[in-house]
């Protein structure tokens, strides 16, 4: 009887046995990275590369036709997970260094040096994950923007506790995207794997991680509440801090007081981040070009759009617009 389908068979990328031809898949879904094998310029093996792919993550199976270092051009810009589903790897994330096999993950947070030495025959899941997805669903969980990269805990230890769950759900999601039905539709698709990063963020200890422990969430005031309806409202007009404080009815020391208590960043930040995001949902969706994105967002000058958006998100506009 043949032998049960590999994971993401749906979604096949790459089978062979050349290495240029392997790294340029691995990149196209990943990131930029020399990848170079254990010995010589062939694989002894073939390579498999199943994934789907998004702006905002990539759900990947691989399996490398050898042994294997796979080394970024430069630190990364996203949160990745590696599981080993057999055979194991070492991942190395800043100082940290993991050996990931069965039970036991890895978890990469922005702006570490990050290297990967796989063994021959091993069959890994490799998760990439935006900080708009991670740092947005940390967001709506906290109840306030995070404006930066969180650094979350090197070794995920998937044997019991919240770790094994969180590894049932990432199962389940493999298992439903692997045949037709609700996980075809991009939206649905995208809830699950929001609900697979608040798992993350729940079971794996980083830098809020007391703060959403012990987070009981404060009723906002409503000058607050005015400014924040009055912002979304006008995300294409070119409003200022002043702005804001008007349409709150109070003083802009007192706005600046509010943001800062309840949501953790100055109104000036939380304007910024609301319209970077917003601009994301235009271009993955395939809404115009980069121009009309950034002016409907309330970006006036393209440059430091641009420049703001690489900062955030690890890429350029109109990489974004172009993997819609």
């Amino acid at each position: 009887m043949p032998g049960a389908p590999l994971p993401l068979h749906r979604f096949p990328l790459c089978r062979s046995s050349d290495v240029h031809e392997f790294t340029a898949r691995l990149n196209s879904v990943y990131y930029p990275a020399a990848v170079v094998p254990g010995a010589g310029r062939r694989f002894p093996g073939v390579s498999v590369l199943h994934a789907v792919h998004t702006p905002d993550f990539t759900l990947g199976y691989i399996r490398p036709g050898g042994d294997v270092q796979v080394t970024p051009v430069e630190d990364t810009t996203t949160y990745h997970v590696n599981l080993a589903l057999s055979g194991s790897l070492v991942a190395v994330s800043g100082s940290d260094e993991v050996t990931v096999r069965p039970g036991h993950a890895a978890v990469h947070s922005p702006r570490r040096a990050h290297v990967l030495r796989v063994r021959a025959g091993s069959e890994l899941i490799g998760l990439k994950l935006s900080r708009e997805l991670v740092e947005g669903e940390l967001g709506a969980m906290l109840g306030r923007p995070v404006t930066g990269p969180v650094r979350l805990a090197a070794a995920f230890d998937l044997r019991d506790g919240a770790g094994r769950s969180w590894l049932a759900l990432a199962q389940l999601i493999l298992a439903e995207v692997d045949r037709p039905g609700l996980l075809d539709g991009a939206l649905l698709r995208r809830q699950y794997m929001r609900t697979l990063v608040a798992g993350l963020l729940s079971a794996q200890r980083h830098d809020l991680s007391d703060a959403l422990a012990g987070m009981e969430a404060p009723l906002r005031p409503r000058n607050l509440r005015r400014a924040l309806d009055h912002l979304h409202a006008h995300l294409d007009e070119p409003l200022t801090v002043p702005d804001l404080a008007v349409a709150a009815g109070c003083s802009v020391r007192r706005l600046q007081e509010s943001f800062a208590a309840h949501l953790g960043v100055s109104p000036r930040a939380h304007l910024r981040a609301v319209r970077l995001d917003a601009a994301r949902r235009l271009l993955a969706d395939g809404g115009g070009t980069v121009t009309e994105a950034a002016r409907r967002c309330g970006f006036t000058h393209l440059g430091r759009f641009s420049a703001a958006y690489r900062e955030r998100f690890g890429e350029l506009p109109s990489q974004t617009l172009g993997a819609g």
